[in-house]
């Protein structure tokens, strides 16, 4: 009796035995297939995509949303600066340099206020061996001597161009006549500029001219610079090959200038392309605010021009 009821108990267990030496284990599921292309609806490589947002879009030139001319076009009014260099010429400011009329450095004031934080638009066009520039966030008075540091060499002067007449051959620096415009305290500016030279070396930089700071240039073209108290510029990243973004500069033709001071952060744009970002963390060379002021330097020659020149605060 006891042994036909184990039988009973063992018959299931062996049959389920049988079942899996004869079947085998269980079969493995195939692997799924995946996908070797894009579905057909897809959006195809370099569009948008969902979600993803869109790319900005430039501002149109002719946006004048917010922005106010400081400037006529057909008079200095607002502006102050030495009668015998500064003249409006078919819409112009203009100022010239030669060999036989040398001006000494000077500046057109606009007298219409100090902005802090703002945007400045401009066209300006230089010609043969001159040196110019835009200052704002600056001081009205004497020149501060530099604290220590380099001192960039100036170059040779060139021969005048076509239009000129009269003119005598440019002389060495060392051999120039006196100025027959001498420089003026009473027109001269320190502080903040964008650089711009027919010397395109350092046109579209962030220059601190007059203000005692160790070195002129601080922000330069290609750079995202910061500056600390007691240290040398130092370069916190790069928006470009110097040598490449100097191509975006007209010269001896019209270009814009596009100047953003937000804060302790300059940006400068020549003809729509970022050419210099300054971030001034130092506190002794900071400047919050100050005149705008256009420039004519004493050196080299020729003729420089302004125009459309418009403010945003």
């Amino acid at each position: 009796m006891h042994r036909v009821r184990r039988s009973r108990r063992l018959a299931p267990a062996l049959g389920t035995l049988l079942l899996v030496l004869v079947v085998g284990p269980a079969a493995q599921a195939p692997d799924p297939v995946r996908p070797t292309a894009p579905p057909p609806d897809a959006p195809a490589p370099g569009s948008r995509c969902l979600g993803c947002g869109v790319a900005p879009e430039p501002v149109a030139p002719d946006d004048d949303a917010g922005w106010r001319s400081i400037f006529d076009g057909r008079s200095l009014d607002g502006w102050d600066g030495n009668p015998a260099v500064w003249r409006v010429e078919d819409g112009a400011i203009t100022a010239e340099t030669w060999p036989d009329r040398r001006v000494g450095t000077t500046f057109l004031i606009w007298r219409g206020g100090e902005p802090a934080d703002f945007e400045l638009k401009l066209d300006i066009k230089a010609d043969y061996d001159i040196h110019s520039g835009v200052f704002y966030r600056s001081t009205v008075g004497p020149t501060i001597a530099r604290s220590g540091g380099p001192s960039p060499a100036r170059g040779a002067g060139s021969a005048p161009g076509p239009g000129r007449t009269g003119a005598t051959p440019a002389l060495g620096r060392a051999t120039q006549a006196p100025f027959a415009v001498p420089a003026d305290a009473r027109w001269n500016v320190r502080g903040y500029g964008i650089d711009w030279d027919w010397d395109p070396g350092n046109n579209g930089n962030v220059q601190d001219v007059g203000t005692g700071r160790a070195e002129a240039q601080i922000g330069w073209r290609g750079y995202i610079v910061r500056t600390t108290a007691g240290a040398r510029p130092r370069a916190l990243g790069t928006l470009g090959d110097r040598e490449a973004l100097m191509q975006v500069v007209r010269l001896g033709e019209w270009n814009q200038l596009h100047i953003i001071a937000h804060g302790r952060q300059l940006t400068h744009l020549v003809n729509g392309h970022v050419m210099a970002i300054l971030i001034d963390d130092d506190p002794a060379g900071l400047k919050t605010k100050g005149v705008i002021a256009l420039q004519i330097e004493q050196f080299g020659q020729g003729r420089v021009s302004f125009r459309n020149i418009r403010l945003k605060e």
